[in-house]
């Protein structure tokens, strides 16, 4: 508590220090190489700013929509009773919808 007074009063810190005020899971913060990487690409992250968040995929038409919504749906559903699905089972899968979809 004292260390974010230091902050808020604008005494600087230490790299580890500013990582620790951002925690993961386990208690760590964010790696001190982590925190230099961003700061040396500042400029350039500043200049390309990310849109409606970091992580978003790219939108695309679906090529096969129907397909892709049925697949969609069955993995959702998948989820929803919490039935553990893996690359190899939604590949079954997609085997399945597609021959009856042109069957």
């Amino acid at each position: 508590m004292e260390r974010e007074k230091q902050v808020k009063a604008g005494k600087k810190m230490r790299l580890e220090e500013f990582g620790l005020l951002f925690p993961d899971q386990s208690g760590k913060g964010i790696s001190k190489s982590t925190i230099s990487d961003i700061l040396a690409m500042s400029d350039e992250i500043l200049k390309h700013p990310p849109v409606d968040g970091a992580h978003k995929k790219k939108k695309r038409a679906a090529d096969y929509p129907i397909f892709e919504a049925l697949l969609a749906e069955w993995i959702e559903r998948a989820h929803a009773v919490r039935v553990p699905i893996n690359d190899a089972i939604i590949q079954g899968q997609a085997h399945l919808l597609l021959d009856e979809l042109s069957g």
